[in-house]
């Protein structure tokens, strides 16, 4: 019991950390009648259609209302005023880093009555804030090809991004170095912190486990800090109050119309095999309704191939020091064009400073081959 009791501590503690440290957007804005005058005490209720969290405020002696922390998704959001008709916006997006500015201008009337507002209505610019960032949103993910399904390669989008020529593969961002780039996960530190500059940190993601993922390039606000290149900013999937989930293979195969690689041509004989599979599932549901969710993805990736490379190997020539490479002679025989010096090559050389000694170099070096 007490073994039970330590494990279920312990998930509630990985639970709570993960809601705590998950990467949000918030909504903001001023209250109004139809004056322009503002209007205070009024009740702003903003509701998460995927969980049914359920936030309110009140909106102060200037008008202005702030809900922060908000997780990324869709929002119903309510305004109710005294004398004033209820104010009414349903499926408002907001996305991951997002601040959205929503001013409401109430009208005279009964509470009863209320004024529907469509969420494409909304301006979607950013008022509140002065950095310049890229969505990367689930659409984009899913319909957008991805040869190794990494959505990191979609950073490309954001204008002022470019790929790097390095080992690291990773990005630049307005000239700077791509070890600059600062990537978070669900709000938390991703970076590698030995080889900086990784395309997705320590931690790599999935188009089935990633909801969308905000690329900031300019004028990053003071809560990031860090780095001088791209705040990338990624939110996983999370589960909500109905389960859903799926299996998924994603294939390549050389067989199907792969071209042949530049050293592995038809005379060459069989074409290298190419083949690589990524399969996986993913499911998420509640575990207590309208409180507690969960989702959780599984990703496995094979992938075998083989490649042709072309090498110069030593000639059984070589020992008796006529040495050719592509047709250019190297006599380094006694009476060769080569030698100088008259040095004896080959086996009979005496064993002095003025010898070539085939053996002196082990069969390794010099072994009877030919050109492969």
């Amino acid at each position: 019991m007490r073994s039970l009791r330590l494990i279920l501590g312990n998930i509630l503690l990985v639970l709570a950390a993960t809601f705590a440290l998950a990467q949000t957007g918030s909504i903001q804005g001023t209250v109004t009648d139809s004056v322009g005058a503002v209007v205070q005490g009024a009740e702003i209720t903003v509701k998460n259609l995927g969980s049914n969290a359920v936030r309110t405020v009140t909106s102060s002696g200037t008008g202005a209302y702030s809900m922060p922390s908000l997780p990324p998704g869709d929002y119903d959001v309510t305004v109710k005023m005294a004398s004033f008709k209820t104010f009414h916006v349903s499926d408002l997006p907001l996305t991951v880093a997002q601040v959205l500015g929503l001013n409401v201008q109430l009208e005279p009337g009964a509470v009863t009555e209320e004024v529907q507002v469509r969420a494409d209505q909304i301006p979607d610019v950013d008022l509140e804030t002065s950095q310049v960032s890229n969505l990367v949103d689930e659409r984009a993910i899913k319909d957008l090809p991805l040869m190794t399904r990494n959505p990191y390669e979609l950073v490309l989008l954001s204008p002022g991004t470019s790929q790097t020529n390095t080992s690291l593969g990773g990005y630049s961002v307005n000239g700077s170095r791509e070890r600059n780039n600062n990537f978070l996960l669900d709000g938390v530190d991703n970076n590698d912190t030995s080889v900086p500059g990784i395309v997705g940190g320590v931690l790599s993601a999935n188009p089935d486990s990633t909801e969308e993922f905000r690329v900031i390039t300019n004028n990053f606000n003071a809560e990031y800090g860090r780095n001088t290149g791209a705040i990338v900013d990624v939110v996983t999937k999370s589960g909500t109050n109905t389960f859903h989930g799926g299996v998924y293979e994603f294939g390549r195969w050389n067989a199907f119309g792969g071209a042949r690689d530049w050293f592995n041509r038809s005379a060459d004989g069989k074409q290298n095999p190419y083949v690589r599979n990524q399969f996986g599932y993913s499911i998420g549901g509640p575990i207590i309704k309208n409180k507690t969710f969960f989702f959780f993805n599984h990703e496995l990736d094979r992938f075998r191939t083989t490649l042709t490379n072309s090498a110069t190997v030593p000639t059984a020539a070589f020992k008796t020091g006529v040495f050719t490479y592509l047709g250019d002679p190297v006599d380094l025989t006694q009476t060769g064009a080569n030698n100088g010096t008259g040095a004896q090559f080959g086996a009979n050389a005496p064993a002095d400073g003025n010898s070539f000694l085939p053996q002196r170099f082990g069969p390794k070096q010099l072994p009877d081959g030919g050109q492969d």
